[in-house]
């Protein structure tokens, strides 16, 4: 080989590198890149459509579970308030009864029925009277009023109660208001 075929396979080689293809900058159209890019775009509004409907469903649904709780709390309050009338009825006779001249022991006799058909109504209900006198104290089901001395009992069990603690279908209503020996 002689030297000036080396160089000019050198100089050929130099002038190869240099000489690189022109790439253009214009976009390659395919079509079916862009019949999938418009299938995707009409799916993508369909699920965005159905994900507003839902929504709105969803919506309605709670608007609507909230108005009938709220019918249910109503009228269930309506049903105790009716099977409590006859016990006001009986309550306006007995005032009535007062006016005029009646014997007290009916009087008595009187509102003990009231009572009574009271406390049915509410047991019925699911009302039920808590026991507290002679139970250890327990701030779960009774409020302390005063602790008192008490030899007969031992610390921290209920001796009186000030008021009658009550469930409400095993759920505490009212704490029990009692006094505590110490």
């Amino acid at each position: 080989m002689k030297q000036d075929e080396i160089i000019s396979e050198d100089q050929a080689g130099a002038a190869g590198e240099s000489e690189q293809p022109e790439v253009k900058s214009e976009p390659v159209r395919n079509e079916s890149a862009e019949k999938r890019i418009e299938e995707l775009t009409a799916e993508n509004q369909q699920l965005r459509d159905r994900l507003l409907r839902l929504a709105a469903e969803f919506d309605n649904y709670r608007k609507r579970t909230d108005r009938d709780m709220g019918n249910l709390m109503l009228h269930a309050n309506a049903q105790l308030v009716a099977t409590l009338l006859p016990s006001l009825d009986d309550l306006d006779r007995i005032l009535a009864a007062t006016e005029s001249d009646i014997d007290p022991d009916a009087l008595l006799s009187g509102i003990r029925l009231v009572q009574k058909n009271l406390v049915k109504i509410l047991q019925d209900e699911g009302l039920k009277p808590m026991e507290s006198v002679g139970e250890p104290f327990d701030p779960e089901k009774h409020d302390a009023l005063l602790h008192a001395e008490d030899e007969t009992h031992d610390s921290n069990i209920v001796v009186d109660e000030h008021k009658k603690g009550y469930y409400f279908k095993d759920r505490v209503i009212r704490h029990a208001q009692v006094i505590v020996s110490k």
